[in-house]
C-alpha cells in the first residue's frame, strides 16, 4: 500500500502526549503536546492502591483518567485556515523565522507581494499588520523560553532575534506588563 504524505500543519495537525520537550523540539515541525497532570494521576493511583490494601473493592476494569494541565502549543498545530495562500505562506514564514530578526521586507519578498498589498491583505484577514505578527511570534517565543527553560536573559535575547537584552526586556514589559524575571516567577507558580 503506498504511503500518503501530508504537510504538517498545513494539511493535518499533529499532537503528542506527555510533553517531552526533547522529543517535541527535535521533531520537524516541533510537536504540540498535551501536558499531563502526573501529580494528580499519581495521587489517584495511590488512593486506589490504598483502598485495595484496606480491603475495599476497586473497579480495575475502569481506566484511571485525569484531566491534563493543558496543551503546549508548538508549530505542528500552529496554523490558520485561510483561503489566501500567500497570507498563509507569510504567516508560516513569520512563525518559522521570527527568531532571526526578520523584517516585513523579508516577508513580502518571500510571498511575492508588494509591501502595501501584503499589509492590506494581512490586516483584512488576520486583523493586524505583519509587523505586529512578527512581534507577537517573537514575544510568544520569549514567553515559552522563560516558562520552560532556565536560560539566562542574554541567551533568550540571542535565541529570539533581539540584538540587545535591554530592548528585549523593554518589549516584553510593554507587551506583557512585567520583566522577564517577573514573568518567569509568576508562570512557575501557576
Amino acid at each position: 500500500m503506498p504511503s500518503i504524505k501530508k504537510a504538517v500543519p498545513e494539511q493535518v495537525s499533529a499532537i503528542d502526549v506527555d510533553d517531552d520537550q526533547l522529543i517535541c523540539e527535535l521533531s520537524e515541525p516541533p510537536l504540540s503536546s498535551i501536558i499531563p497532570d502526573t501529580k494528580r494521576t499519581d495521587y489517584e493511583a495511590a488512593a486506589s492502591l490504598d483502598r485495595m490494601m484496606s480491603g475495599e473493592t476497586v473497579n480495575t476494569d475502569q481506566p484511571l483518567i485525569t484531566q491534563p494541565l493543558g496543551v503546549s502549543v508548538r508549530a505542528s498545530t500552529d496554523t490558520l485556515a485561510l483561503d489566501d495562500h500567500r497570507i498563509a505562506k507569510a504567516l508560516k514564514f513569520i512563525r518559522r523565522h521570527s527568531t532571526t530578526n526578520i523584517r516585513v521586507a523579508d516577508v513580502f519578498k518571500q510571498v511575492g507581494l508588494s509591501r502595501r498589498s501584503l499589509e492590506h491583505r494581512f490586516k483584512k484577514l488576520i486583523g493586524h499588520t505583519p509587523v505586529e505578527e512578527i512581534q507577537r511570534a517573537s514575544i510568544n517565543r520569549i514567553k515559552e523560553l522563560l516558562e520552560h527553560t532556565e536560560l539566562p536573559i542574554g541567551e533568550i535575547t540571542a535565541r529570539t532575534g533581539f540584538e540587545y537584552s535591554e530592548y528585549m526586556v523593554a518589549t516584553l514589559k510593554r507587551e506583557v506588563g512585567c520583566t522577564p524575571s517577573e514573568y518567569r516567577l509568576v508562570r512557575r507558580k501557576t
